[in-house]
């Protein structure tokens, strides 16, 4: 479930700033480029990386 400033970002994110000819959205460079980092998002990185680096940990000791 999603608190309120992040459904406020991701609304932002996927409005357009305007409409070309065709009725495409149109968005600054910048803005098309990137993505939302929310909070799931970031912690199940940190999670997988924190896991990898004791699997790597157990698997060097297991090896001396």
């Amino acid at each position: 479930m999603q608190d309120a400033a992040e459904r406020r970002e991701e609304r932002d994110f996927h409005t357009p700033d305007a409409h070309g000819a065709a009725g495409e959205p149109i968005k600054p460079a910048a803005q098309a480029r990137q993505g939302i980092g929310s909070g799931r998002v970031l912690t199940v990185l940190g999670v997988g990386l924190a896991l990898v680096i004791v699997g790597f940990a157990v698997t060097y000791m297991g090896a001396v």
